[in-house]
């Protein structure tokens, strides 16, 4: 009794719907997502998330929170848009020969400075 209970067409059917399957949107952002492009332009004109809230909620009838706007953009529009390079967070750089010149003579590190007071000259001599 070695029948196959599935026929292998049956079987070739499923693993294309699988390897084509893509979950829907979530319901909270079925609404958001039909607006996307408005969204999109507030955004680029920073408008606040209560601000796009508000705007949705008078024009569209879209009634979301302003949390989820943020959501929606962090997750959502966010992800559409190319990442920025992080700046790498190197050591400074030595200054220039001329710079080092310029500069007063510090104290050695690890050695303490003399405790007295600075007093300049004064000027009325």
């Amino acid at each position: 009794m070695n029948a196959s209970i599935v026929s292998a067409e049956a079987k070739a059917r499923l693993t294309e719907v699988v390897n084509h399957y893509t979950p829907p949107a979530p319901e909270k952002y079925r609404a958001l997502n039909e607006v996307k492009e408005s969204i999109m332009a507030l955004r680029e004109r920073k408008a606040s998330y209560e601000t796009i809230r508000a705007m949705l909620h008078e024009n569209a009838g879209i009634e979301v929170s302003h949390q989820t706007v943020a959501r929606y953009c962090r997750e959502v529009l966010d992800a559409a848009k190319p990442k920025k390079p992080r700046r790498s967070k190197m050591p400074p750089t030595e200054p220039a020969a001329s710079a080092r010149e310029e500069l007063p003579a510090r104290s050695p590190v690890g050695q303490p400075r003399s405790r007295e007071p600075r007093i300049t000259p004064s000027k009325n001599l």
